[in-house]
């Protein structure tokens, strides 16, 4: 009798928890200061010279690698199948990048400054996963961070990437 109405307010509070994602509530970009538990990476591999804090408890399961591409052109900075960023650097004034990824449709949840958080759709309408776009200037340089086509991310690791990406300094 009372199944019907408990599995609506149990959607609706779903859905009002995944929709969230409120314009203008992130917080500012903070200089980085380590707490006791934070991991602070330097990256100096060929061109990308940066800092970014990686969450500390993903660190305790999974250890950290950062991977040049043979081209050089690319980073990636893995920390567990939760935690995967490719960072390249681009020309400030490139075009950013499509809203598919041929069969996946990308709708934005967040675009603030320069990062949005989008979630990848199949054709079906269903959510297949979520992903993220920044970019970031550092001294003379501009890098363009994202998560991998070929990822699967749930909207709070996303959340978290675009966290460790908001430590992001020379």
């Amino acid at each position: 009798m009372f199944k019907a109405p408990f599995i609506t307010a149990i959607s609706i509070t779903i859905l009002l928890l995944t929709g969230c994602i409120v314009p203008g509530a992130r917080r500012e970009r903070a200089e980085i200061e380590l707490q006791r538990n934070d991991s602070l990476f330097v990256v100096d591999e060929g061109d990308f010279h940066f800092q970014i804090v990686l969450p500390k408890d993903l660190l305790i399961v999974h250890e950290a690698t950062i991977t040049l591409a043979k081209n050089e052109e690319s980073l990636v900075i893995t920390c567990g199948p939760q935690f995967r960023l490719v960072a390249s650097i681009i020309d400030a004034t490139s075009p950013s990048t499509p809203n598919h990824d041929g069969i996946l449709k990308h709708i934005t949840l967040d675009d603030e400054m320069n990062s949005s958080i989008y979630k990848r759709v199949l054709p079906d309408g269903n959510i297949h996963d979520y992903g993220l776009k920044q970019t970031t200037s550092i001294a003379n340089t501009t890098y363009r961070f994202q998560t991998p086509a070929d990822g699967e991310f749930a909207l709070s690791d996303a959340l978290r990437m675009l966290t460790a990406l908001a430590t992001v300094k020379l």
